[in-house]
């Protein structure tokens, strides 16, 4: 007999004005991520008998009638598929899922912790869409249009006593302190680096997540429109991965010590990266500019 179709419930679009983001893959033991899916209704993927996690330092601007906007937020994911479609979920290699090919759009990320600087985003992340998210500030020097001198990505998140004040620095243009000790991560990726395998384009897009929201499952697939940027290095001649993990001191992920005000993410940051995980890949989208304004000194 088959199953009753499942009801759906809309809870309307987000559109972004701007969207950079940034997600950087690490393969884990799937028993690290299983118990953070507890009482979910998902499972983890598997890909080479492994997990998926990744870290996705996501930039946007969001607009409206009454408002605008713009966030810094870093989405701490598993890999993962609902409970319900167990035995259907297609068999993909790393390199398979991170080059588009789960034209099924099974897959997708479970947000573990959603650290964020803007209050009222974690606000409405969190009661209308499902979102583990809570106020965190961020330093952070990453490549931009408007500063093609920045090559590499550096990435730190607190949530302190000076938390509030950073967010405050942010939003009136002011230089954020870089000093903010403990911090809760800090996370460093240099293309550039010696090994590093060169990028080509995955057509990654949409990017399906899943939430919980009152006992209930959420479901949301961000439509991005354009490819996404990627960098993966081929496996090994002998077939037995489809993968290489990318050179040692490439990529550095650092679990901080800040256990306080941080909504339990370095217990959860420090089960799952113990084992120091490779990481396998990165993508990267970036929307382009709406204009470009040149200026010229006369005289």
């Amino acid at each position: 007999m088959s199953k009753k179709p499942q009801s759906t419930t809309s809870l309307g679009n987000f559109n972004y004005g701007s969207l950079q983001s940034l997600m950087v893959f690490f393969h884990v033991p799937i028993d690290a991520v299983t118990p953070l899916l507890k009482g979910t209704g998902l499972l983890p993927g598997s890909f080479e008998g492994k997990a998926l996690v990744n870290l996705n330092f996501e930039r946007y601007a969001g607009f409206g009638s009454t408002y605008s906007s713009y966030v810094d937020e870093v989405e701490f994911n598993v890999v993962v598929y609902p409970e319900f479609r167990a035995g259907t979920e297609p068999k993909l290699t790393v390199a398979g899922y991170l080059n588009g090919q789960d034209q099924s759009k099974t897959y997708g990320n479970y947000r573990i912790n959603v650290p964020c600087d803007s209050p009222v985003a974690v606000q409405a992340g969190s009661s209308k869409y499902g979102e583990v998210k809570f106020v965190a500030g961020f330093d952070f020097k990453v490549p931009d249009v408007n500063d093609p001198t920045v090559s590499t990505w550096s990435i730190r998140c607190f949530a302190n006593d000076k938390t509030q004040q950073a967010i405050t620095a942010k939003n009136q243009g002011a230089k954020v302190p870089k000093e903010h000790t403990p911090f809760i991560f800090d996370l460093q990726v240099n293309t550039n680096f010696k090994g590093f395998p060169g990028s080509s384009y995955s057509p990654f897009s949409p990017v399906p997540a899943y939430a919980n929201l009152n006992k209930k499952m959420i479901t949301s697939s961000r439509v991005v429109f354009g490819l996404f940027k990627i960098w993966l290095a081929a496996g090994p001649a002998n077939g037995k991965s489809s993968y290489t993990p990318l050179p040692e001191g490439a990529v550095v992920m650092q679990v901080g010590d800040e256990k306080k005000n941080e909504n339990g993410m370095h217990k959860q940051l420090s089960a799952v990266f113990k084992s120091n995980p490779p990481a396998v890949g990165v993508l990267l989208y970036e929307s382009q500019p709406a204009a470009s304004s040149g200026h010229t000194q006369i005289g």
